[in-house]
């Protein structure tokens, strides 16, 4: 039985906490409670910077935006668009903001402990196996019967999205890790994997964007939110409105990357300098 058969015509008619989630809003309230009580505060001994603080904040924010708010009942009952839209929030926007929000020492304190584990998280945060593990997991949640699957049943539904949630931290490590010592790719090669990213990801969004049908049972007879989006039109704009912000996501990480890649070569420019100050101070004197 269609799960939409049962969903109300009206957003009005869900209850508050259908729509709001307190008891989501209560789990991020006390993670963001501990993280600055632990790296937040001045005596704190893994102090983060900042920017940081701001970073994993803003990840939190649109973490509850994804899984909280309206946007999650509306995506799960009435628009694809909207899945769409929380999809490319939870996996490409929140955990670029939570890698790069953690205190640098952070990474090195839990990489010098269980030695099972790093060689776990080194194995599934290798570029070649992160890309292609996430790329096909979002491909197969996305074909037609699949994904009318998972809608239908909420078990498998958490399931497949917690997955996509852990692998698409694994994706972004190799390309964000924000400590020097575990990067294992240059910048130039960063530069390439994000490319690579977006290539492979295009497929399942064009498959979306120009389907003639609508290729979701889940979505076809759901109630009608707007009348100017009907489903195939719902359907085709979710396409589009992935990859419109996945190229937008796209685009900031490789100004990221491009920032911190000038900033190194004048660091070492500088070294070089100095050095070479120092080597002819010492010939004339």
């Amino acid at each position: 039985m269609n799960h939409h058969m049962m969903a109300p015509e009206k957003l009005s008619d869900f209850s508050f906490y259908s729509l709001y989630r307190p008891d989501i809003f209560l789990i991020i309230l006390v993670i963001g409670i501990l993280y600055y009580r632990f790296y937040g505060v001045q005596s704190s001994e893994l102090k983060a910077t900042l920017l940081q603080k701001i970073f994993f904040t803003v990840g939190l924010v649109f973490l509850y935006i994804s899984k909280g708010s309206p946007l999650n009942v509306i995506g799960h009952h009435y628009l694809f668009s909207v899945h769409m839209l929380e999809m490319a929030i939870s996996y490409l926007v929140v955990p670029p903001f939570l890698i790069l929000g953690m205190p640098h020492d952070f990474y090195l304190k839990w990489m010098k402990r269980d030695k099972g584990l790093i060689r776990l998280i080194h194995f599934l945060t290798q570029p070649l196996i992160a890309i292609l593990v996430f790329i096909a997991l979002f491909s197969i949640y996305h074909m037609p019967v699949i994904f009318d699957a998972i809608m239908a049943n909420g078990l498998l539904m958490f399931f497949s999205h917690s997955l996509l949630f852990i692998t698409a931290f694994t994706m972004w490590w190799p390309v964000l890790c924000p400590v020097e010592e575990l990067t294992t790719l240059s910048e130039l090669k960063k530069v390439g994997y994000v490319f690579a990213s977006g290539v492979l990801l295009t497929p399942a969004c064009a498959l979306i964007m120009f389907s003639s049908h609508v290729l979701y049972d889940t979505y076809a007879h759901a109630p009608l939110l707007f009348s100017f989006l009907p489903p195939l039109e719902d359907q085709n704009s979710g396409g589009i409105l992935m990859k419109v912000l996945q190229e937008a996501v796209y685009g900031t990480v490789l100004g990221h990357i491009f920032y911190k890649w000038v900033k190194k070569e004048r660091a070492k420019d500088k070294e070089d300098l100095v050095k070479i100050k120092l080597t002819a101070a010492a010939k004339n004197s």
